[in-house]
């Protein structure tokens, strides 16, 4: 190895390494639990690998001693800790705080539509569809939506609804998860068809399906069948009320279509 070659590594070996901070930590907001790397560059004795936060929110460094970190993301965890060193402990320091163990947050997915129901972490700001995937995905009787219940700032709990197929499609990994949320994936819906057709039987509903797909399902009308003479029996109010409907309504869950039969 030439002279150059040789300095140019040591010059590479004594550089501070930055660590690229994880997508998921750039807001993750630290909570109690959460451990934390805290790595104040070229000063060993001024950090600390592995701290957990305490119930208290906070964390003990070297020289400043207690830091309040929950409720902080890292970035401010680190803009917290290089003021109080550079306070007449260190000149410039430069420190990164890392998220080695997420533990403070938590969601709680259930149902007769997902896998495996349960207790799930949060590593770091996690999306509706990764936790799903976590809990082993929807099962092929899951319902057309999931139901996210959140307590909000006031105390109250908000509810928000994703449509299955805003799932499947991806369109979903931008609803976002917070500690303490409960997912429910409920049993698929259903309706039932009969009369003119050539499978009369319960099917799966899904939103915005229309008569004329609930027919396709069915496999069609028969020969015999008129299709002036379908009518959809609904529940409203608790009471049973049937109505004429064309192709292009759309069917409601527990609906029952009847299609009528040609007189000549």
């Amino acid at each position: 190895m030439n002279t150059l070659a040789l300095l140019l590594l040591l010059f590479q070996a004594v550089q501070p390494q930055s660590v690229a901070p994880a997508t998921a930590q750039e807001d993750y907001v630290i909570g109690v639990s959460d451990v934390l790397d805290v790595t104040v560059f070229n000063e060993p004795d001024a950090s600390r690998a592995g701290v957990q936060v305490d119930n208290d929110g906070t964390i003990d460094c070297p020289y400043i001693g207690r830091v309040k970190v929950a409720g902080l993301t890292a970035r401010a965890v680190e803009r917290e800790v290089k003021a109080r060193l550079a306070k007449g402990f260190l000149v410039n320091p430069t420190v990164n705080v890392t998220i080695v163990k997420y533990r403070s947050k938590t969601v709680s997915v259930q149902g007769v539509g997902i896998r495996n129901p349960g207790e799930y972490i949060l590593q770091g700001n996690v999306s509706l569809t990764s936790v799903l995937a976590q809990a082993g995905s929807l099962t092929t009787d899951a319902g057309s939506y999931v139901l996210i219940s959140r307590r909000n700032s006031a105390g109250a709990i908000e509810e928000i609804r994703v449509a299955r197929r805003d799932i499947e499609t991806g369109k979903a990994q931008n609803v976002v998860l917070k500690d303490g949320d409960t997912i429910l994936v409920p049993k698929a819906e259903t309706f039932f068809i009969t009369g003119q057709v050539r499978q009369v039987g319960s099917y799966t509903w899904e939103d915005g399906l229309t008569v004329e797909r609930a027919l396709t399902l069915a496999g069609g009308p028969t020969e015999r069948a008129s299709m002036k003479g379908i009518e959809i029996e609904r529940l409203v109010d608790g009471k049973a009320q049937k109505k004429k409907v064309k192709l292009t309504d759309l069917v409601q869950a527990n609906d029952t279509i009847r299609v009528g039969q040609r007189i000549f």
